[in-house]
């Protein structure tokens, strides 16, 4: 008594030609998630003069890894909060200091977090979309 299977060889050839789609495919949707990230965390910047917002970039997928920064000088700042000096003088403001500690906003964080479900599904799209 055997077993004769047929069509193994077809299997066999769709997974191949899938792998071969996977690391494109892959760096096509890290790209597209990292766009989407950014446009969050713009959404999320506090804007006075605009410059923070206008900063947020993403790098080019490299073998799997995108980053999302922005290289504002006062970003980490804003980011993940500050310490100031009680009673200084800040004539930008035109007032005097009056808070130990000025809390993060978060922007990055924040963006991430909203995009965490999301991205699961849509990973798995792209997925079922790589085997024809």
């Amino acid at each position: 008594m055997g077993f004769e299977f047929s069509g193994l060889d077809e299997l066999i050839q769709r997974l191949d030609e899938a792998s071969k789609k996977v690391p494109d495919a892959r760096d096509k949707f890290l790209a597209q998630e990292a766009e989407l990230v950014r446009g969050d965390a713009v959404s999320l910047s506090p804007v006075d003069t605009g410059n923070l917002r206008e900063a947020w970039k993403r790098s080019t997928p490299d073998n799997g890894r995108v980053d999302v920064y922005n290289n504002t000088e006062y970003a980490a700042h804003v980011e993940y909060g500050h310490r100031q000096k009680v009673g200084q003088y800040v004539p930008a403001i035109g007032k005097r200091l009056k808070k130990p500690f000025v809390e993060g906003k978060h922007m990055l964080r924040d963006a991430v977090q909203q995009r965490q479900d999301i991205f699961a599904e849509d990973a798995e799209d792209i997925l079922k979309g790589l085997m024809p």
